[in-house]
């Protein structure tokens, strides 16, 4: 399913329910999943997840999870009754936290957070979370666009990667510092990429997922 998907995810860094209502109406066309973090989130809770399958598309829960092995096992539990299609766990929690994800059954995706594209981190310790990820048969990891086509080496082509950091235009990159271009991680072999602030920020995100996607190809 995943590789029939449309590429970009819309990451929804909103905190007022009207505007991630109308963003979803607006580019509902062009996205088949919606990213929810936990400014969202701890507002709007079910709320917002129930408009967005309402308008028969997919919730990315991005909260990040990490915590004790069995905290973070019973959270993954909780989340198979939201419904969502994948969320969130570090890689800071370890081995025996991720298995304990990894070993809910009918959970939803679970992508693995290497690090934040905040932060400057060696590539060493990316491969490194990565390969454990893979290790406890997580479903992917979230890694920044500058690692993925190593990570696609060593862990394989079916290891999914998604990759935050995007930016559309040669400004400053705000508090992302591990950022390159839409077309640049698609070909170093993101499946996935998320855009938040260059769409929600634009004055007509149709228009401008549409330019995204001829520059990607891949729609």
């Amino acid at each position: 399913m995943i590789n029939n998907m449309k590429k970009i995810i819309l990451a929804l860094d909103v905190d007022d329910l009207n505007k991630a209502t109308k963003l979803i109406k607006k580019t509902k066309p062009l996205i088949d999943i919606y990213k929810i973090g936990p400014i969202l989130f701890l507002r709007y809770g079910i709320e917002i997840i129930k408009i967005i399958k309402d308008n028969c598309k997919m919730v990315f829960l991005d909260l990040k999870f990490h915590d004790i092995p069995n905290t973070v096992m019973k959270s993954v539990e909780s989340s198979i009754y939201l419904g969502v299609f994948s969320i969130t766990i570090h890689s800071a929690g370890g081995y025996d936290m991720i298995k304990a994800a990894v070993s809910v059954k009918n959970a939803p995706k679970i992508w693995v957070v290497t690090s934040l594209t905040s932060q400057i981190v060696n590539i060493e310790k990316i491969i490194k979370d990565a390969m454990l990820a893979k290790r406890c048969m997580a479903d992917g990891v979230i890694s920044s666009p500058l690692e993925v086509s190593e990570i696609k080496k060593i862990c394989g082509k079916d290891f999914h990667v998604i990759t935050p950091g995007i930016r559309c235009c040669n400004r400053i990159s705000d508090d992302q510092k591990r950022i390159s271009r839409p077309e640049v991680a698609i070909k170093n072999g993101a499946d996935f990429i998320v855009i938040g602030r260059d769409i929600i920020n634009n004055s007509n995100p149709y228009e401008k997922l549409k330019k995204i996607y001829d520059k990607i190809n891949v729609i």
